[in-house]
């Protein structure tokens, strides 16, 4: 079978999508896949320009220059796989073969609709959303890859329900446990000592991330333990991701944490399983989510995990997971010194549970769907 994976442009720095790319491009094969991997080219935002016009020329390579490529190998393929919805317009030029799209959130789409607080979308940004969802309705079949985005997509009147399902995600890297004595070493240059707890948040500050619950969860285990006299569960706290917010530093430097807490940016994919190992817990507080790639990240990793009681964090988490109210920091401490005694086995059983998510599941999985766009295509007049 020849698949055409249409992928990210590059410039847009979409790790996630980038990620879900490279993993389709290894594991394909392995099932007997001929694959060809298709993305816009950086042309016309390499000539030199002033960075305020860098989203308008990378609009001319995504939207003009890649199109006459788009057209010339679609014919190569039996089917093209989009691999990120938000690629969705390029379904058009694509109608000739039998096609899918992933859907992995359609957090967006509602943001134009209105429905997410806190996110004013532009006008551009509503007509980008109506194009996407202009390809979502006309490709042969959409894969989502949790089935709570396939009910907000169905909710949302996004595509007729028969050609929708559900394509859970896989792991997109070799994440799995790290001997305590490696971690120690990866870890070292980053401030932490092998023998200092700490909580884990991965992921950007985006208001939905909910960041700002996870720093009031680390104060309330410091403040709870003070006010008992014991040594809280965790000394320091963790982030990888972007740096914290003015009003994030200020409620740390009120409560006197500011020096306990680190930002971490540019971590190698070796130090993100170190970082995974040596936490306590992963806290991920999420408001909304498409699939939540941290969760089985940390359980394949050894991390107990306590995350948002939504879904589709309380759909892939499992019981190896604690579930928690997002919006009640003080509950989440209570959750965590709670767990203490029980760490171990969550450990355990997070480790079972993200072997569930295989990439190599995952791409039997996709083939499936495309055996099915293909036939649905062949039975169609």
């Amino acid at each position: 079978m020849k698949v055409l994976l249409i992928a990210n442009y590059a410039p847009d720095g979409q790790k996630s999508m980038l990620a879900f790319k490279r993993v389709l491009e290894r594991e394909l094969p392995k099932t007997g896949c001929d694959v060809r991997v298709l993305a816009p080219a950086s042309r016309v935002l390499a000539i030199p320009h002033a960075r305020r016009w860098s989203k308008w020329l990378g609009y001319v390579d995504k939207f003009i220059v890649f199109i006459p490529a788009l057209a010339r190998q679609v014919r190569w393929a039996d089917v093209v796989h989009v691999a990120d919805h938000s690629n969705a317009m390029y379904v058009r030029w694509i109608r000739s073969k039998p096609n899918l799209v992933t859907c992995h959130d359609v957090i967006a789409v509602q943001a134009a609709k209105g429905m997410v607080d806190g996110w004013n979308v532009s006008w551009t940004g509503r007509q980008f959303q109506r194009l996407i969802s202009r390809g979502l309705a006309l490709t042969d079949l959409i894969a989502c890859v949790s089935d709570m985005t396939r009910r907000e997509l169905l909710a949302l009147g996004l595509a007729e329900e028969q050609k929708v399902m559900t394509v859970t995600n896989g792991l997109n890297d070799d994440f799995s446990p790290v001997a305590a004595d490696m971690a120690g070493r990866l870890i070292a240059r980053f401030g932490l000592a092998p023998a200092q707890p700490y909580l884990l948040h991965v992921g950007l500050d985006l208001a939905r991330k909910n960041r700002m619950a996870v720093i009031r969860t680390f104060v309330a285990l410091q403040e709870r333990a003070a006010a008992a006299g014991t040594q809280a569960m965790v000394e320091r706290l963790v982030f990888v991701g972007p740096k914290l917010v003015a009003e994030q530093q200020q409620l740390l430097q009120a409560r006197g944490l500011a020096d306990r807490v680190i930002v971490l940016q540019g971590v190698s994919h070796e130090e993100l399983r170190a970082l995974y190992a040596g936490a306590t817990a992963l806290v991920f507080p999420s408001l909304q989510e498409g699939f939540g790639w941290p969760v089985i990240e940390a359980q394949a990793c050894g991390c107990p995990v306590f995350a948002s009681d939504l879904p589709p964090m309380n759909e892939i988490g499992s019981e190896a997971a604690v579930f928690i109210d997002p919006n009640d920091p003080d509950a989440i401490a209570a959750s965590i010194e709670g767990a203490a005694s029980k760490l171990g086995e969550m450990r355990r059983l997070g480790i079972e549970n993200a072997a569930r998510y295989s990439a190599g599941q995952m791409a039997a999985n996709y083939v499936a769907a495309y055996r099915r766009a293909i036939a649905q295509r062949k039975a169609t007049p």
